[in-house]
């Protein structure tokens, strides 16, 4: 061999050899055809938040993700696609105008898009919270929430209530609970031309006492009782005594008042709950088992405590009429607004073996009507309106004038800012 021709070997062997190789492993590599996801159209191509939009196409039936521009369908499931369409909901909160729609086989194997165009969601109203969230027919309700400037229907329950708008008017109502409202858990629902909205609510079908009549009573005597929601009412306490009473009709019950009784709150349960006077009804009794004025201060105080002299007035221990019993009264001139010239100070009487508090009044001329108030511990206690030119006895429940144990105070005070008029003490103490 010449020396050319093996240059030409030891040249062209090494190509040939990578030549064949090359076809060889191309030979070998066979590529299955790519099934890529092809959009074709939506319908509609345009929409507003919240609607249902289709996407049709071809190979569609493994897609994982359908997105609007950036933002994935969080509600979208891959298990409901066809090979040629898949519904989706357009999501809220994305910016107006055109963007593209894009949908992704997993792991990033292929995707396609389509441009798509986001329209003006109109201002439905959305409800944030009630306050309070639970009240009687007729009370006052606060909504919160966003797009309340075009509010124009509130119901509670499906029934419709009177509201208006707060100063705050696209983010607060004032609703009024209906009086013809069902009872418990329901909802309130916020309504404008675009939407509606709701949110929980329990009303409260608890009864209510406006008013008894009279204010105090005597062993026997007849009380009426005026509210509403008493129709099927369960127990009436007087204090925490039951007693009887009828139920006669849905705004009235009447009881006599029984032996034994003492002042206090009245109280009617109904099936839906409670309902308390604001006020106590006013026992009228005779007798004391522990005397603090009778014929002047006893000892049971003055051995523990002092006489103050007040202010406002003036008090005279030792009056001789009127009197409800024995020799003297208590005679308080009233000359200045909220005086208090009787005044006793100073004890330690323990009010354990005590339920009530009894006094004796006889409202002098011009009187009647005025308020003057029994005053427990330093505290402004209860509130009595006088009767003038009688005696009137009053048991009053410790439970309303005070939460001490031990009693170390009284003062009689004038309660109209006024003053002007005369009371008239006698047999004060405790049962």
């Amino acid at each position: 061999m010449s020396k050319h021709f093996k240059n030409l070997l030891y040249i062209g062997i090494p190509i040939l050899l990578l030549i064949v190789t090359e076809w060889s492993c191309k030979k070998k590599d066979v590529f299955p055809s790519q099934q890529l996801p092809k959009i074709t159209s939506l319908s509609p191509s345009s929409a507003k938040a919240g609607t249902q939009i289709t996407i049709r196409g071809n190979n569609l039936k493994n897609v994982s993700d359908v997105r609007f521009g950036t933002t994935e369908v969080t509600t979208f499931s891959a298990g409901n696609n066809t090979d040629t369409a898949i519904n989706v909901i357009v999501p809220d909160s994305l910016p107006l105008g055109p963007l593209y729609l894009q949908v992704y086989l997993p792991d990033g194997k292929g995707y396609a898009s389509y441009q798509f165009t986001i329209l003006l969601t109109p201002p439905v109203p959305k409800i944030d919270s009630v306050s309070p969230k639970k009240a009687l027919p007729g009370a006052t309700v606060i909504i919160s929430g966003v797009n309340f400037s075009l509010v124009n229907s509130v119901k509670f329950g499906g029934v419709a209530a009177s509201f208006s708008p707060t100063l705050d008017t696209n983010h607060k109502i004032q609703a009024t609970v209906p009086l013809k409202a069902g009872p418990g858990n329901q909802y309130i629902t916020v309504m404008n031309p675009n939407g509606v909205d709701s949110i929980p609510f329990n009303v409260d079908f608890s009864p209510v006492i406006n008013s008894f009549s009279p204010l105090s009573g005597s062993t026997g005597d007849l009380i009426t009782v005026s509210g509403v929601r008493f129709t099927g009412a369960t127990s009436l306490m007087l204090g925490s005594t039951s007693i009887s009473y009828a139920v006669v009709n849905d705004s009235t019950i009447t009881f006599k008042v029984p032996s034994g009784a003492i002042s206090g709150t009245i109280t009617v349960a109904t099936p839906y709950g409670l309902g308390t006077s604001k006020s106590s009804l006013s026992i009228l009794v005779a007798g004391l088992a522990f005397p603090i004025y009778d014929e002047g201060v006893t000892s049971n105080w003055t051995n523990s405590g002092w006489i103050g002299g007040g202010w406002g007035g003036t008090v005279n221990y030792n009056n001789t009429s009127p009197v409800e019993t024995g020799t003297y009264s208590a005679r308080i001139d009233y000359v200045g607004g909220y005086g208090s010239p009787l005044q006793l100070g100073g004890a330690s009487i323990n009010l354990a073996p005590y339920s009530s508090f009894k006094i004796s009044i006889y409202g002098g001329p011009g009187s009647n009507g005025l308020k003057i108030n029994i005053g427990i511990n330093q505290q402004d206690s209860y509130t009595i309106t006088l009767v003038e030119g009688k005696w009137t006895d009053y048991q009053i429940s410790l439970s309303s004038l005070t939460t001490s144990s031990t009693l170390t105070d009284i003062w009689i005070k004038e309660y109209n800012g006024t003053g002007g008029f005369s009371i008239f003490v006698d047999n004060m103490g405790l049962n």
